[in-house]
């Protein structure tokens, strides 16, 4: 049957026929690898055997086919989303919040302990490390955080990652916005059910 969808809508559905077709998955695996019996429960058995593979058997045919419509959708998906631009966007817009996290990173991690390299001559020279935690009377180095970026650099960062969230935000938008379109796509009677869409 064809359904017309939107694009977020298949994504939905996809995700529904995957999480139900690994529950099948499970169950054949079990059917016909796992089938225990006690020995003295003999009656019947090969009734109960017979139902257990044509359930399974049932099953797995279920698995074929909703793991070929799970292709199909995909792949009409990757078409249009190519046509509309959203991969483009999304790639655009991780690598805007990859920008905005490293610009985020070194804006906080300015720190007031921090001391500018021109202002290092002016420590005192007897700055005393810890005590060597072996206990072998040494001490460490001091260390001095070096403030290495300006004032000037951590405002140009700023203004970056304003522009840069704004810019990422702006995509994803854009990307929500492409993903209300409506797609037709043809989907088998056997996985209506567990798509979740209506006979």
């Amino acid at each position: 049957m064809k359904y017309a969808l939107t694009l977020s809508r298949w994504h939905k559905v996809v995700e529904r026929i995957n999480t139900a077709l690994k529950e099948r998955e499970t169950s054949v695996k079990k059917a016909f690898t796992a089938t225990t019996i006690s020995p003295w429960n003999k009656e019947g058995i090969e009734e109960k055997a017979a139902i257990i593979a044509r359930r399974a058997a049932d099953d797995l045919a279920l698995i074929e086919t909703g793991a070929r419509a799970v292709a199909q959708v995909r792949a009409a998906l990757a078409i249009r989303n190519a046509e509309l631009g959203i991969a483009a966007r999304l790639a655009e817009a991780e690598a805007a919040n990859r920008a905005v996290a490293l610009y985020k990173s070194v804006i906080e991690g300015q720190d007031t302990d921090m001391v500018r390299p021109e202002s290092v001559r002016g420590l005192p020279v007897a700055l005393v490390g810890e005590t060597d935690p072996i206990g072998f009377g040494r001490r460490a180095a001091p260390t001095v955080t070096l403030q290495t970026a300006d004032g000037a650099l951590v405002e140009s960062l700023r203004e970056r990652l304003a522009r840069e969230q704004a810019r990422a935000t702006r995509l994803l938008d854009e990307v929500a916005d492409l993903n209300r379109e409506k797609l037709e796509i043809d989907v088998p009677r056997e996985v209506l059910e567990i798509a979740g869409l209506p006979a």
